[in-house]
């Protein structure tokens, strides 16, 4: 039975299993990583960790949370000055953003089918409940924010096209490098259509 926990020690043990499975989950997703395997190289019994989490899928889910909120946060920045909320300065925070995406292997292994759908099968209902529960909050906080037109766009439509944008950073290899940017392009272009009259095409 795992011996119990001072405060002090669950903080300290609580952030060795974050950052170590943070580190296992980047280097090789959920399916691959194992609860021993993170339990050994934060040092504690593996009956430990159930008292941290109740999966592996869970930790994984959190630490893909904050990575999400960290990066889609400089479009809510509350710093944006009214002279910059032009689609010109919306699409280069847009393209900053599709760059982290592209970058973070959390996101990236979430992107495949057989790591979406072991997290997904783990994580309590409730848990996904309140994270779609956060994303609407964030798509209406981002209507709020960037919509520059007479009529504020749906929120279905702004998801819809911010899903486009994520599943375009996923598919690099299938669109190859000389369409991948056409694919971004166009992506962010429909996006910012949501809340900025169209930008004249060449």
């Amino acid at each position: 039975m795992p011996r119990a926990f001072n405060q002090r020690e669950e903080r300290q043990i609580g952030e060795r299993l974050r950052q170590d499975g943070l580190r296992l989950f980047a280097a090789q997703g959920v399916l691959k990583t194992s609860v021993e395997e993170i339990t050994r190289s934060a040092a504690i019994a593996k009956g430990s960790f159930y008292k941290f989490y109740e999966s592996k899928e869970v930790l994984f889910f959190e630490l893909l949370e904050e990575t999400q909120n960290a990066i889609r946060a400089p479009l809510l920045d509350d710093k944006i000055l009214k002279s910059r909320q032009t689609r010109a300065h919306f699409e280069k925070r847009l393209h900053a953003v599709f760059r982290r995406v592209c970058d973070d292997p959390l996101i990236q292994f979430m992107g495949r089918e057989s790591e979406f759908l072991a997290v997904s099968r783990k994580v309590p209902p409730k848990v996904l409940l309140a994270h779609q529960n956060d994303d609407q909050a964030f798509l209406e906080a981002l209507i709020r924010k960037w919509n520059m037109r007479a009529r504020p766009p749906k929120r279905d439509v702004v998801a819809a096209r911010m899903t486009l944008l994520l599943l375009v950073s996923l598919q690099r290899d299938f669109l190859g490098e000389k369409l991948f940017p056409h694919g971004r392009d166009a992506a962010i272009a429909s996006l910012a259509d949501c809340f900025f009259a169209p930008a004249s095409r060449r």
